[in-house]
């Protein structure tokens, strides 16, 4: 099996988490004021930031043994091993469900965009959604890696 590795990148995340984390910035370095509001402006700049950060791209790698996941530089990550998987299909994902790691009506969600994704099934009924911009390779290299593919 040839091993399956892509990463998406999310502009959206860069700048609606980046831009207020350099606003709050700014702030922090242009305002003349002393005490609590100068601190918080620091702190949420750099949290802003650092979720832009961790949350700037989704890598997903499908092997024979594993299906991995990283956001970002990878401080974020997970891994199944592809013999607990039973099956995989294409899925879409709702607005209302997110961005980043959330858990839905289908099971865990590890997205950085929206609408596409594959759910992932496990021997134990529990499922993962993994959103991709190309649901198709995704889903070609589960095949190979000896996933069973689920009707829609």
């Amino acid at each position: 099996m040839t091993p399956y590795r892509h990463s998406q990148f999310s502009m959206l995340n860069i700048f609606a988490v980046g831009f207020p984390g350099v606003i709050c910035l700014a702030l922090f370095f242009s305002l003349n004021i002393t005490g609590g509001f100068q601190y918080m402006t620091l702190g949420l700049g750099l949290l802003f930031l650092g979720i832009a950060y961790c949350f700037h791209s989704l890598t997903i790698e499908v092997n024979e043994e594993n299906i991995r996941i990283r956001f970002g530089p990878g401080l974020i990550k997970r891994s199944w091993p592809v013999s607990d998987c039973i099956g995989a299909r294409a899925t879409r994902t709702r607005l209302i469900d997110g961005w980043g790691i959330r858990l839905t009506r289908e099971g865990w969600l590890y997205n950085i965009s929206i609408p596409h994704a594959v759910l992932v099934r496990f021997e134990n009924g529990k499922a993962i959604q993994l959103g991709t911009d190309e649901p198709e390779a995704l889903l070609a290299a589960m095949l190979e890696a000896g996933l069973s593919l689920e009707e829609s």
